[in-house]
């Protein structure tokens, strides 16, 4: 191969690397949020450091997703939404739930006055 071909051929490969994060050796996880409130929940969102993941509104009894988040998860995490014109933040721990770099699937289930977050690994 001359080098004319050989340095197209390792931009394509620098690229896919790059499209593929690391030729598909990363952390893969979902980020769910389950209304189980008597309230509509609105611009929601989780934090996790200077990163946010957002689903806008969850009516009662729905759920929403956002898969393969591409950020890293915190040990610390916030919860905000709207609730009936007052906004609301929950602060949760994940450090007990969640091994860093994990792939899988972290859930923040909303209750009326509290929140639980869980966190089920891939397989």
């Amino acid at each position: 191969m001359s080098a004319r071909h050989l340095i197209p051929c390792l931009l394509c490969l620098l690229l896919a690397a790059c499209g593929s994060r690391g030729l598909g050796f990363y952390t893969k996880i979902e980020v769910q949020v389950v209304n189980r409130s008597s309230h509509r929940l609105e611009n929601t969102e989780a934090r996790f450091g200077e990163h946010r993941c957002g689903w806008g509104i969850v009516g009662k009894t729905f759920s929403a997703g956002y898969m393969f988040y591409p950020h890293p998860i915190t040990p610390k995490a916030e919860l905000h939404w709207d609730e009936e014109g007052k906004h609301r933040i929950e602060m949760l721990d994940l450090s007990k739930i969640y091994p860093p770099g994990s792939s899988g699937r972290l859930t923040f289930t909303v209750y009326d006055g509290r929140v639980e977050a869980t966190f089920r690994p891939q397989p």
